[in-house]
């Protein structure tokens, strides 16, 4: 089973939110994905993922909160977990 990497920047004034999970995208390693909690939609860094090869799903969560699961697309094994995750 993969490794999730839980970032809690809900609290984080811009641009401390980008640069924290940039910087944890850097050193994801095979067989681990990032679950970030966020206060808003991050839509530049949903575009700096598609265009760097990983994967994202946004799922809005109670209270306004934001929930983004995000993985390494050539990660086999990642990817299909967290896509089995994303649709249940």
């Amino acid at each position: 089973m993969p490794k999730e990497l839980l970032i809690d920047v809900s609290e984080h004034e811009p641009p401390k939110p980008f640069d924290e999970v940039t910087k944890l995208i850097s050193q994801l390693k095979q067989g681990e994905y990032i679950r970030m909690l966020h206060r808003k939609k991050p839509l530049p860094l949903i575009q700096l993922l598609e265009e760097n090869g990983y994967q994202c799903k946004v799922n809005q969560g109670q209270e306004t909160a934001w929930e983004i699961i995000i993985w390494n697309k050539q990660d086999s094994l990642v990817n299909e977990y967290c896509s089995s995750l994303v649709s249940s």
